[in-house]
This record gives structure tokens, C-alpha cells and sequence, in this order.
């Protein structure tokens, strides 16, 4: 381990060590490893720190009902004097509870590209899978017992974020990651079944996104209206994910979906690739995330209609540069 990193995570350590109230964020619409992360290190924290007040900031989401987790009312008079803790949050203005802000001390945990500094103390590194691989990897370099439920949610993250360890991003780090998680007995198929298992509703609006689905060269994509989701999985933050249901074809390189916001005039856009980096598609239009991950929220028809020539024309280019 680079000396500079490990010198990082000991000021972690420190300063976890010196605050009594913690405050835990992460981005808005949060995923699965936003939230593996965020409540997993809650709970090792709770565990490892019994004394301390551990809470977890934002808005309750579908996804937190379905892991069966929530967030208590933070109240205001304890925001200056806690450490916050900022997870999977790539831009400060993708935090899910600005009170971050107001925070006596502030440190950044996080796998994306970085593209802002803004909290005091910043461990970032773009090449792990997901936030969830660096926190199991810094638990296990400190040799820390997990309890199961920690264990579980950062699980459940790393296998989201990697897509059961198919992604680019996968090393052998991150192997170590699941098996350092896995001594501490991570349900596996419970984890696989929050991340890929869909309700009949969510079926339903996944042949519907097929179904909308249009190709040009080797680039897919679907535009879907509130219409087409709210009678179905009912709300944007539900309907925005189900990006993967465009994926999986042989000869498509470049997928999106592109989703009517809760406004009912912009559109979001979910941007994914096998293996062309598409993230500078995606800064273009203020928007951000991993080289064949990303997305862009507050779109109108028009930039859509840009993104889609210029993502066909990337598919294209790849596809003419393979031929030849």
C-alpha cells in the first residue's frame, strides 16, 4: 500500500476516534453501494463505537425499504459539532443532506473520478468497483471484525456496483474485498436478490423499456414518460435504474435510458458501455460518474436528441475501427 494512502486512512481513523457524533451522507437517488456503504459503515461504526451517535442522513428511498433500512431525523443542533462522512458522492451537489456543509469536520470517501474537492479530508480511488471494495479493504487491512449486517450491506454495494464482478473495474482486489466479507457470513443469495430480483410490476416495466427500446448503429436507447412508469413502478427514482434492461446484447456497445423527471419536463439519462469510455458524453451536459457508467440529470428533449448522435456516432466509430 502507497505510504500517502495509508497515512490517509489513519487520519480517518483519527478522526473517527475524535468526534462523538458522526453524520453519515451520500449522493441523491441513492444506489445500492451509496447505501451499502453508508449503512454498513454505520454499523461497524455502532458496533466499534457503542458510546458514539452514528447516523445516517437522506431521504428515505424504495431501495431502503426493500433492504429494510431507514434514516431518523438528524436534528440541527448536532450538525456543527459532528463528523460527517460523505460515501459514493461524486459532486457536493449530488449530496442527499446539504447539512454536510455545516459539519465541524468533513472527510470523502469515494470511487469516482475525481472532478471537485470539497471536504477536508478526500480518499478517493477511481480504479476500485465501488465504494463498498474500499471500505471492506481498509476494515480487513485493519484487521476488524465485522458484525453481519455491516458485512452484508457492504456486500450487497460491491456486487451492485461491479455487477456480480463483471465489470471493467474488477481487480484482484476486489476478490479480496468479497472474501475478506464473506468470513463474516454475507448472505449471498439474499444479496443477489435485493440487487437483481424484480417484483412483477418491475417486470412489466422492463418489457416496457424494451419495448421503446430504438437502435442506431450499435448504440441503444429508450426515452420513457411518466407516463409509461408511474402506473407501473411508480415513482422516477424506480423507473431511472432499469437501464439494465437494455443490456446484455452481443453487438450493442453503448446503452441509455432516458427518463421524463419528476417536473414532467426534463429528462435524466442512465448512460452505460461494455467498454468505451462515455463519461466526457456525460461532463459535456454536467453530468458525471465512471468511464462506461454514468448519468446526467436535467436534460430537456433537444440535449437528449444531441446525446443520442453523439453516443451512435461513438458506437459507430468503435464498430468501423474494430472492422478495419
Amino acid at each position: 500500500m502507497p505510504t500517502e494512502i495509508f497515512a490517509m486512512k489513519n487520519k480517518i481513523l483519527e478522526q473517527i476516534e475524535k468526534y462523538d457524533s458522526i453524520l453519515l451522507f451520500r449522493h441523491v437517488y441513492p444506489d445500492m453501494d451509496a447505501l451499502g456503504s453508508q449503512f454498513g459503515f454505520a454499523s461497524w461504526l455502532k458496533d466499534k463505537y457503542p458510546s458514539k451517535t452514528i447516523c445516517c442522513a437522506g431521504m428515505d428511498s424504495d431501495l431502503q425499504r426493500k433492504m429494510g433500512v431507514s434514516s431518523l431525523p438528524i436534528d440541527d443542533s448536532i450538525v456543527s459539532e459532528s463528523l460527517g462522512i460523505l460515501l459514493d458522492a461524486s459532486t457536493s451537489a449530488r449530496v442527499d443532506d446539504q447539512r454536510f456543509k455545516d459539519c465541524a469536520y468533513t472527510i470523502r470517501i469515494d470511487h469516482h473520478v475525481h472532478t471537485e474537492t470539497f471536504c477536508d479530508l478526500e480518499w478517493i480511488d477511481d480504479k476500485a468497483s465501488a465504494t463498498c471494495e474500499m471500505l471492506a479493504l481498509w476494515l480487513k487491512d485493519h484487521q476488524m471484525t465485522l458484525p453481519f449486517d455491516c458485512a452484508n450491506l457492504l456486500y450487497s454495494g460491491l456486487i451492485a456496483d461491479n455487477i456480480r464482478f463483471t465489470t471493467k473495474s474488477v481487480t484482484a482486489n476486489t476478490f479480496l474485498a468479497a472474501q475478506y466479507l464473506m468470513q463474516f457470513g454475507v448472505d449471498v443469495i439474499s444479496c443477489d436478490q435485493i440487487n437483481f430480483s424484480s417484483s412483477w410490476s418491475d417486470y412489466q416495466y422492463e418489457t416496457k423499456v424494451r419495448s421503446k427500446a430504438i437502435r442506431k448503429d450499435d448504440f441503444l436507447y429508450a426515452i420513457l414518460e411518466q407516463d409509461d412508469y408511474v402506473p407501473l413502478v411508480q415513482t422516477f427514482a424506480r423507473a431511472k435504474e432499469k437501464v439494465y434492461a437494455l443490456s446484455g446484447i452481443e453487438d450493442i456497445t453503448i446503452w441509455a435510458l432516458f427518463t421524463r423527471m419528476d417536473d414532467g419536463i426534463h429528462y435524466s439519462a442512465s448512460l452505460r458501455s461494455r467498454t468505451i469510455d462515455i463519461r466526457d458524453v456525460a461532463q459535456k451536459y454536467h453530468g458525471g460518474g465512471h468511464a462506461c457508467a454514468c448519468g446526467i440529470k436535467n436534460l430537456t428533449l433537444e440535449q437528449v436528441e444531441e446525446i443520442v448522435l453523439l453516443l451512435k456516432e461513438r458506437s459507430r466509430s468503435l464498430s468501423i475501427s474494430v472492422s478495419v
